[in-house]
């Protein structure tokens, strides 16, 4: 009798969907949902309107969002977030 191989690969991407995405900048870790379908509205929202800084405190929350703005983090960070987003979602850019 032959075995299923397939169970285990199906079951391997059901345990990496529940996991939250990591983002880094500047060597500090940032976690995002793990699929769009997690989002906050807000984050929805505020990409749909194209306000990618609203889009990404509400993906970040609070804390992390503190934790970026106390770190000096610049336009030029958000941007390379915002791009890290659209990869890790699988977007041509965050605007999408």
């Amino acid at each position: 009798m032959m075995e299923n191989t397939s169970a285990p690969a199906v079951q391997d991407e059901a345990v990496d969907r529940t996991e939250p995405k990591a983002l880094t900048l500047a060597g500090v870790e940032y976690r995002v949902p793990a699929s769009s379908e997690e989002w906050p509205l807000a984050a929805l929202e505020g990409f749909e309107e194209g306000k990618v800084v609203a889009a990404l405190r509400a993906l970040l929350g609070p804390d992390q969002w503190a934790g970026l703005k106390e770190s000096g983090a610049t336009l030029g960070d958000l941007n390379a977030l915002a791009e890290q987003i659209a990869s890790v979602y699988g977007f041509q850019s965050p605007g999408e």
